[in-house]
């Protein structure tokens, strides 16, 4: 089925508003401030606006592309066919164990600086190493980000994952409804500049 940006934007545009564009350049969304148009360019702000967007891709066969602040990307200069929804979703929770620990809970699209700017007033630490990294912590944990000799995986206890893809019976990946999965510390293969997600197909 061929992709009808057009017809995509209609569809979207009640639901997020001006949140939703069209021929959206690239460059304006990226560090290094290079590439062309996407057909149809979404932020994302919610939970429940990922997975509707990603069930209605599924069921419309509409390509699409997650990006988060794209501090590592470099965007063709044709741009994007399809729809690029970068993930806004930038809230977090502490659960404060009461003994000096506590649980950092947070959302794919929080910024690693800025997080790191309101936790340390707080008197927060564990991921002061990251203080540099100028990403979210949703590609760091992709890339299980670290530096000076300390990384992410040391401290990440688990995450939860929207998991569109299912395994054919001859391996290949197919697209299925997505659902929410959570993985453990142990089952995220962690290592140097390494997790479980750097070998799954984009």
């Amino acid at each position: 089925m061929r992709f009808n940006a057009d017809t995509a934007y209609k569809e979207l545009r009640p639901h997020f508003q001006e949140r939703v564009r069209r021929n959206e350049p690239l460059a304006r969304h990226c560090t290094f401030g290079v590439g062309g148009p996407a057909d149809v360019w979404i932020s994302l702000e919610t939970r429940e606006e990922l997975i509707g967007l990603v069930r209605l891709c599924v069921a419309q066969h509409w390509p699409l592309l997650i990006a988060g602040n794209s501090t590592n990307v470099l965007y063709a200069d044709d741009g994007v066919r399809g729809i690029v929804a970068r993930v806004a979703l930038n809230t977090y929770s502490i659960e404060d164990h009461g003994d000096g620990t506590a649980l950092l809970i947070a959302d794919a699209g929080v910024s690693w600086p800025r997080l790191l700017h309101e936790l340390a007033p707080a008197g927060w630490g564990g991921l002061a190493f990251g203080i540099g990294i100028p990403g979210t912590l949703g590609g760091a944990v992709i890339s299980n980000a670290g530096a000076h000799n300390e990384e992410l995986g040391e401290v990440l206890e688990w995450i939860e994952v929207l998991d569109a893809r299912r395994s054919s019976e001859d391996g290949e990946d197919e697209i299925s409804l997505p659902l929410m999965r959570r993985y453990l510390h142990d089952e995220l293969d962690l290592s140097y500049r390494h997790s479980r997600f750097r070998e799954q197909r984009r």
